[in-house]
């Protein structure tokens, strides 16, 4: 008769790689075969029933996914003839913490040239795009921002509210506001003067 094993139970971690299962008291995450003890086993929660002594406890890893990754570990128990059982444990490893931005957008106020200050917006657009954030799961970090259109207050003046997000490979996301303003404070230029 095979022993009556119940695994330790399920669990759900937050990080990004299988290190945390080591790191949180839990048996090293491994690809390969490991031997632990039986009282090892009965520790971590696991339980066994058997007429008679267990020889020997192994368990081997798989994992699977990416946001977010599943490690399904296989526990065999074998007992004093030989027979075995085998149980499940899985260990769900999410990541669910949003970039941190370390730099801000900045605003920008430009002199209007006439035709929508095109190089400076893009410029604009391009540096706060490439603001700084950090993230223990992800690197790089994807930016994006939501920018259409400057909205026509004067002429080729305005201003625009943009909205610039980074985002992890796993979705999660922070966001930076900036205001880009063409303004316009030149007086006109009188070429040809009134005459008497």
């Amino acid at each position: 008769t095979p022993p009556v094993v119940t695994a330790p139970a399920n669990l759900t971690l937050e990080r990004c790689d299988t290190t945390i299962i080591g790191s949180s008291g839990y048996f090293p995450f491994s690809l390969t075969n490991t031997t632990i003890t039986q009282a090892e086993f009965l520790a971590a929660g696991g339980i066994i029933f058997d007429a008679s002594t267990i020889s020997n406890v192994t368990y081997i890893d798989t994992i699977s996914g990416t946001c977010s990754k599943v490690v399904t570990r296989v526990f065999t128990i074998t007992d004093a003839c030989n027979n075995t059982t085998q149980a499940i444990q899985t260990f769900t490893i999410e990541d669910t913490i949003d970039p941190e931005i370390t730099t801000v957008a900045s605003d920008l106020t430009v002199e209007c040239d006439g035709n929508g200050n095109t190089d400076q917006l893009n410029a604009w657009l391009a540096a706060n795009g490439g603001a700084v954030a950090s993230d223990a799961c992800s690197d790089p970090i994807v930016w994006t921002n939501n920018y259409s259109e400057l909205s026509n207050l004067c002429g080729k003046t305005g201003s625009a509210t943009v909205t610039f997000t980074a985002t992890d490979d796993c979705g999660n996301y922070s966001t930076s506001v900036g205001t880009f303003t063409i303004e316009d404070t030149i007086d006109p230029e009188i070429t040809t003067v009134a005459s008497d």
